[in-house]
């Protein structure tokens, strides 16, 4: 019996190795609205959506079976930090991950289970059922696509990356000013990368953050 190819072998661990440093970039921002991310360990982005009034839609994030046939079963997941991230009430947790041993990114909820999904014990542990996942071996799928997803499931915002400016307003100037830059730079990427129906809204987003950096550059 033949084993899986070895040159698919390898391009699944360089983009994999790409997704893990979009993760890393995702994670050093602050500044979204709907969000905010961490990085736990170089494997894994821990994605926090707060909550707003409207009630998520239930049993659209349904846990989805492995293919025991290509990958080991699951790692355990539950740690300190895990217990603490089940408790939140504010916001909705999500751990996106990219192992090297399985060669893709998976998605887990990580609380607000009973709310969120359709589900038995023996589920629990399962990553979620997300399009961008199932789709990234195939399609060039992007990090920001598999947030966007996560997002538009849990509180139906218009658009998932739009920028809280108050915040950026709160902060010292210069680091106001880095944090500026480094939101520009990724929303410019979601908005060359989209053609979803918020990509205006980024647009209007990307005008803003340009015009805060030309004003702080007058005032150097």
């Amino acid at each position: 019996m033949l084993g899986q190819d070895p040159k698919e072998v390898v391009n699944h661990a360089t983009r994999l190795s790409w997704f893990l440093q979009e993760c890393l970039t995702l994670g050093t921002l602050r500044g979204f609205r709907h969000f905010d991310t961490f990085m736990r360990g170089r494997e894994e982005l821990v994605l926090r959506v707060y909550s707003i009034t409207q009630s998520p839609t239930c049993s659209t994030l349904l846990p989805s079976e492995i293919d025991s046939r290509s990958i080991l079963p699951l790692p355990e997941l539950t740690s300190p930090l895990d217990e603490d991230l089940s408790r939140e009430t504010e916001r909705t947790v999500f751990l996106i991950t990219g192992y090297a041993k399985y060669r893709c990114p998976y998605v887990w909820l990580r609380s607000h289970k009973e709310l969120l999904i359709e589900h038995n014990e023996s589920d629990k542990e399962n990553p979620l059922q997300l399009t961008t996942t199932d789709e990234w071996k195939i399609k060039d799928i992007k990090l920001w696509q598999i947030v966007a997803e996560i997002i538009f499931l849990t509180i139906h915002a218009d658009n998932p990356f739009e920028i809280d400016f108050d915040f950026l307003e709160q902060l010292p100037a210069q680091e106001s000013r880095l944090l500026n830059h480094s939101l520009l730079k990724f929303l410019e990427a979601v908005y060359v990368q989209s053609d979803d129906s918020f990509v205006d809204k980024v647009y209007q987003d990307i005008i803003k953050l340009q015009s805060r950096q030309i004003e702080s550059w007058f005032r150097l």
